[in-house]
């Protein structure tokens, strides 16, 4: 796939979210989940106010006090005078595939048991859970909106995102800030520790901002629009502060059903991105799909396979719940990786991680051989591609 194709693709699919998402809240749409999905991975971008100073610096903590003001939580973030985004690029990448749960109609219940807070001047939402095709819980999203055609600065997008683990978000197209010698320039953070946990902000007015913070429990970011204000921010921040969500609540999936059936019960499914290896010699000790249900609808989201040849063992798995790491981890599709980078693979790690046209990405594990066990799998795909 070429990356003009890619970048379409992301194009595509981004517009279609978007459509999806505005359609849900203005025609409210009785649809109880839909999967997403993004373009694929060449390369992968990790985001996220908690990640920002990774790769740099890390910034000096300040002390919170229960009256500083809002503002002192962005005391050093923002973009800084005089700085422009000289550069812009498309970012290909494939980001986690899952399965989201509209939680619309659950606002006024979540309210009544204090999980979330009463926002009145925030009529419209999306809410969500999002999972992987495993079934774990991925994250919980609640957005919050006002919108007034009379009055364009009450615009407000308020968000709040929690999740088991931090986030590996994905972008589209990346914006790089120069200096006048040409080199890139990290975004400013601002570090505060609050109850012995660091809070990371990132953005100003005027812009969109970020407050991030992670503790034993979970991952947790809100997000403000250019609209919104410092205060708005530390509002909300106080609120689940004091109310810290309970992540347990979202980890079943209502009105869905994930099922494990065999591999012969749906032999349809995945059938060009497994491969044949019987025709290899191997013999299948285990086969197993793992299956999303919904109003009648079924479609697989997992599978795992484990052969034996000999002394040889091999594992096939189809994650379509990946993380960042997973697909940093990509040595490319079978159609463009190579034998040097597969054994490499094996040698270094004892798995490759390859992936196919959406969703898919496929790890394969050799718990017994070496890398020509592996390599040969995978040009037999190649082959037969």
């Amino acid at each position: 796939m070429t990356a003009e194709r890619l970048q379409e693709a992301l194009g595509e699919v981004r517009d279609e979210w978007i459509l999806d998402a505005h359609a849900a809240v203005m025609k409210k749409k009785n649809r109880r989940a839909w999967w997403a999905a993004a373009a694929a991975c060449l390369c992968l971008l990790a985001t996220g106010a908690g990640l920002l100073w990774r790769n740099h610096a890390a910034p000096t903590v300040q002390p919170w006090t229960a009256d500083m003001p809002a503002g002192d939580y962005f005391r050093n973030s923002g973009k800084g005078k005089g700085k422009k985004d000289v550069s812009s690029f498309a970012s290909l990448v494939m980001p986690p595939f899952h399965v989201h749960v509209f939680l619309d109609d659950q606002r006024e219940a979540l309210e009544a048991e204090g999980v979330i807070p009463a926002m009145p001047d925030h009529p419209e939402q999306i809410f969500t859970a999002g999972f992987n095709g495993d079934g774990s819980l991925y994250r919980v999203t609640f957005w919050w909106m006002r919108r007034d055609a009379e009055d364009l600065s009450r615009y407000s997008d308020l968000e709040f995102t929690a999740a088991p683990e931090e986030l590996h978000e994905i972008s589209d197209c990346v914006y790089v800030r120069m200096d006048e010698d040409g080199n890139e320039i990290p975004p400013e953070v601002t570090a505060t520790e609050r109850d012995g946990i660091i809070i990371y902000a990132e953005g100003g007015e005027g812009e969109e901002k970020t407050l991030t913070w992670q503790t034993e429990t979970g991952w947790y970011r809100i997000t403000g629009s250019a609209h919104d204000s410092y205060e708005d921010m530390a509002a909300l921040l106080d609120w689940f502060w004091a109310h810290p969500l309970p992540l347990s609540r979202f980890e079943e999936m209502a009105e869905d059903v994930l099922t494990a059936v065999d591999r012969a019960d749906r032999p349809e499914a995945f059938r060009e991105q497994i491969p044949d290896f019987a025709a290899l010699g191997y013999t299948a000790e285990r086969e197993r799909l793992h299956l999303w249900e919904n109003e009648g609808n079924s479609k697989p989201v997992w599978f795992e396979g484990v052969y034996t040849r000999g002394e040889t063992r091999l594992r096939w798995t189809l994650n379509t719940g990946a993380d960042a790491d997973d697909w940093h981890a990509c040595v490319g599709s079978p159609e463009d990786t190579t034998e040097e980078a597969v054994k490499e693979a094996i040698t270094q790690k004892g798995f490759c991680n390859l992936f196919f046209s959406l969703p898919c990405m496929a790890t394969l594990t050799v718990e017994q051989g070496d890398g020509a066990d592996a390599w040969e799998v995978v040009r037999s795909l190649r082959d037969t591609g």
